[in-house]
């Protein structure tokens, strides 16, 4: 199963999209508790948001895709 969620169509796309938005509500949550201090706004911040959002878009789509899958495989 593991190789067909990842070989899925749309999967890495799915990804993508979800880790980009999720990196960009976990950065503002965290600039925001520092009352938009401006020092906060450097590149390693960006990417640790950035790594974090595209490990949750794994996560996230892997759990998507896996249930899309299974139900597939059920109804056959």
């Amino acid at each position: 199963m593991f190789k067909r969620v990842f070989a899925h169509k749309g999967f890495f796309k799915s990804v993508i999209v979800l880790g980009l938005v999720y990196s960009l509500v976990l950065f503002l949550i965290q600039w925001a508790l520092r009352s938009f201090y401006s020092p906060f706004l450097n590149l390693t911040n960006v990417l640790v948001a950035l790594g974090a959002g595209l490990i949750a878009g794994i996560f996230i789509s892997y759990g998507k895709f896996w249930g899309k899958l299974k139900q597939q495989d059920a109804r056959k």
